[in-house]
């Protein structure tokens, strides 16, 4: 059983907040769902503005709530 809050195609949002410097964020999708690394389930998460993937912590994303009208 799979121990990850998010799953493939959901729409996330990423933070990643840096040392003493400012944090990024921005929309992404999740790819995949990544095996655990330090204890927290991992993902893999791709913006449509960028032509690369990147792996982000459970920790880091949040859900996207989409408004139906």
């Amino acid at each position: 059983m799979s121990n990850h809050r998010f799953v493939c195609g959901q729409p996330v949002m990423f933070v990643d907040k840096r040392f003493l410097g400012p944090s990024w964020s921005g929309a992404f999708v999740v790819i995949k769902q990544l095996p655990s690394g330090e204890g927290a389930p991992r993902y893999q998460i791709k913006s449509t503005g960028e032509a690369y993937s990147r792996m982000a912590y459970e920790h880091q994303l949040s859900a996207v709530v989409e408004i139906l009208r």
